[in-house]
């Protein structure tokens, strides 16, 4: 295997993680790996050929996976679901379509087939071309996970996309996509999602709903307009850098103003449980570890 090939699936990685999940992947030492077994409970495989052939895989620990998939979609996980599956097999596609663009900015036309995902404890991972692989090691603030690639530069006459059943299209082709000529009517486009700015303020309660129930409202609204950005952004691996940089920033927006509005339904909670008496002469008691 040729070194060359390791700081572009290094790169890719870094940059899917942080940019998918607003983690620092910290990247360790890599190492020589001779046993088809995975360092990872959960893994998405996908072969590469072209210019350069064989295959990757991204394995994760549980809590890793967990815990990115969570900041992505904006949601707790304590178990492996399907969504979680789903998004191995999306996180291993964008990782290798990052790094299979670095590969071609080398000179290097590369195509890659669909991700496939294994999930369990003592899986195996067989690669492509049978030989020894280059583990990478990443930690993060959920665990670690490793970019486990095996791969070499194809002899001219092996270069076929028939080889390893992958789809004939080179990564740059995707940002630029023409539909066929004899191509039928498309149908009329799907209108953005209107995602709306963040509440700044909750009305006065009117119908009879309570400031409670007016900012709940509000919350569950801002909430899901996040989630609409955060599923935008996984739909889209290869939007404009502008564009994602500016949704990013928006989910921070949303994800500040949130937690603002959780605190502000605190306190009304607590307010509520309180008698007149309590609002009228407020005490409090005296502790010892009230410094």
């Amino acid at each position: 295997m040729d070194v060359k090939f390791i700081n572009p699936f290094l790169d890719g990685a870094a940059e899917v993680i942080k940019t998918m999940a607003f983690m620092d992947a910290v990247a360790g030492k890599p190492y020589l790996k001779k046993d088809d077994a995975a360092r990872g409970d959960v893994s998405g495989i996908i072969g590469i050929t072209g210019d350069a052939t064989g295959s990757l895989a991204i394995s994760f620990s549980e809590p890793c996976i967990w815990g990115i998939v969570g900041s992505m979609l904006g949601e707790t996980y304590e178990e492996t679901t399907q969504e979680v599956l789903d998004a191995a097999g999306e996180l291993t596609n964008m990782i290798s379509g990052v790094a299979r663009t670095n590969l071609e900015k080398m000179g290097l036309q590369v195509y890659a087939a669909i991700p496939s995902v294994v999930f369990g404890k003592d899986h195996t991972i067989r690669h492509i071309l049978q030989s020894p692989s280059i583990v990478i090691p990443f930690s993060t603030s959920s665990g670690e996970f490793v970019v486990d690639v095996c791969i070499r530069t194809t002899d001219a006459q092996a270069k076929s996309k028939e080889n390893y059943q992958v789809i004939n299209r080179r990564t740059a082709d995707l940002l630029s996509q023409q539909p066929p000529q004899t191509a039928p009517k498309p149908l009329p486009a799907k209108a953005d999602p209107i995602i709306p700015e963040p509440v700044q303020q909750v009305e006065e309660p009117q119908d009879n709903k309570s400031r409670r129930d007016l900012l709940k409202e509000a919350l569950d609204k801002m909430i899901e307009a996040r989630h609409t950005i955060q599923k935008r952004l996984s739909s889209e691996p290869f939007m404009p850098r502008d564009e994602r940089k500016k949704l990013n920033a928006k989910v921070t927006q949303y994800d500040k103003k949130i937690r603002q509005m959780k605190l502000d339904l605190t306190a009304i909670e607590v307010l509520s449980k309180l008698t007149q008496e309590d609002l009228d002469n407020p005490t409090i008691k005296k502790h010892y570890q009230h410094y």
